[in-house]
């Protein structure tokens, strides 16, 4: 028999979604009626491929920290150097090792809903700590204005008990695939100091970042170029990146703190050694990154191809008479909402059962996609799609839910049906 927590971390779920039986992928030649799967996020495939130099032995012995290089497209107002950083064996381990680090057992960390799902289990399984979820209602939660929801959570957790030690950020945010302004977080900072919070900023989509034609979106900021004078100790910065999202690498590894705090890096250190990378990984990472020609070459076609997926799927959408997040212009999602297609509720934990039905009529026509209530999402019915799989999956996979699911399971229920089929009885959006 095996300890008491360890029958816990067993019973957790925690890799329910990595064990599930694959399907066969969808192949418009060889298998065209495999699954088309949009909730893995992965980068655009057929980018420039890197062929790194040979580098030296080095590359084999231990090390913690790396070069301050790897940061240098984050714009940083401050000199990033080696002791600011630390490698870490990918960001999922780091959002634990961030959270033992700033808060005790109990203790909470804010974050703001919809948000990254995985956080619950990366920061609370083994760490005890909690998450504190700010609600914005009608609130814009990447506005100035947003940041009295955040206060308004704050004092809340605290009458009942819960002492807040660090804000949460992802931006780029996952899944809206939008970013904070300079105005936004500003505020955000102060926020935090006012309050003596840490604020932790997940930056691993900075390099993801696209122009939407005719429209104007909010460029990607980092935290770590923005001035903290008269805001916040910016030794009470933290901002984490990794190479998997990015440059496709989810498989070496790799992820990274930057903190300006002695204290955070060395307490960092010291519980990385349990999750530490292969100095072949920091290695491969430094090399890529210290290309800037390469960089430079990949980061544009990689947002060339962003954006022809993005339009794409959103045009397709639009055409469907289909509503989604519209401000997005980062990362390989969308946020969309069909809400009207599930089947009528009453009260609130009906909604989330029938959008996990609706999830599990996805599945079985062959279109696989994370639903809201994953993301903290307020209200059901919001799905998250990826628009990065390959170009003939992604036009099988909207085709498959908007026209073969929707119109044959709600089909009676649809105003705009016969658009619908227009739009796409050829298998695309045009």
């Amino acid at each position: 028999m095996i300890s008491t927590r360890g029958q816990e971390y067993a019973r957790s779920g925690l890799m329910d979604s990595y064990s599930r039986p694959s399907k066969e992928a969808y192949n418009k030649t060889t298998n065209p009626t495999g699954e088309v799967n949009f909730s893995m996020a992965e980068n655009v495939k057929n980018l420039p491929r890197f062929k790194p130099t040979t580098r030296t032995n080095s590359a084999l012995v231990y090390a913690s920290r790396g070069s301050p290089q790897v940061h240098q497209y984050f714009s940083p107002i401050s000199p990033v150097i080696p002791e600011h950083i630390t490698f870490t064996a990918g960001v999922t381990g780091l959002n634990e090792m961030v959270t033992f680090n700033l808060a005790d057992e109990g203790e909470g960390l804010l974050l703001g809903r919809r948000v990254y799902g995985a956080f619950y289990s990366d920061m609370t399984t083994r760490t005890k700590s909690r998450l504190v979820y700010a609600s914005f209602g009608d609130t814009d939660q990447f506005s100035v204005t947003g940041v009295k929801k955040y206060e308004e959570c704050l004092l809340q957790a605290r009458k009942e008990g819960i002492k807040i030690k660090a804000l949460v950020l992802c931006n780029p945010h996952n899944p809206l695939g939008r970013c904070y302004s300079v105005d936004t977080l500003k505020a955000l900072l102060a926020f935090c100091g006012k309050y003596d919070l840490h604020l932790v900023s997940d930056e691993i989509y900075a390099l993801s970042v696209f122009e939407v034609e005719g429209a104007t979106r909010t460029p990607f900021t980092s935290v770590l170029s923005i001035d903290t004078d008269g805001l916040i100790d910016p030794k009470r910065i933290h901002v984490m990146y990794g190479m998997s999202k990015d440059f496709g690498v989810a498989g070496i590894r790799l992820g990274c703190l930057i903190s300006q705090n002695e204290g955070m890096t060395k307490a960092t250190q010291a519980i990385g050694r349990f999750n530490w990378p292969s100095e072949i990984s920091i290695s491969i990472a430094t090399t890529i990154l210290e290309d800037t020609a390469f960089v430079t070459k990949y980061t544009n076609e990689s947002r060339k191809l962003l954006v022809e997926r993005y339009t794409l799927a959103t045009e397709t959408l639009d055409k469907a008479g289909i509503n989604y997040s519209r401000e997005g212009n980062a990362g390989f999602f969308l946020w969309i909402d069909l809400s009207q297609f599930l089947a009528t509720y009453k009260a609130e934990q009906d909604g989330w059962e029938a959008e996990k039905t609706l999830k599990a009529k996805f599945s079985q026509a062959g279109v696989e996609l994370s639903s809201g209530r994953g993301y903290m999402e307020e209200k059901p019915g919001w799905f998250r799609v990826i628009f990065t799989v390959d170009r003939d999956a992604l036009i099988e996979g909207l085709r498959r839910y908007v026209l073969s699911f929707l119109v044959d399971f709600w089909g009676n229920k649809l105003t705009n049906m016969p658009r619908i089929i227009m739009v796409l009885k050829d298998g695309h959006g045009k």
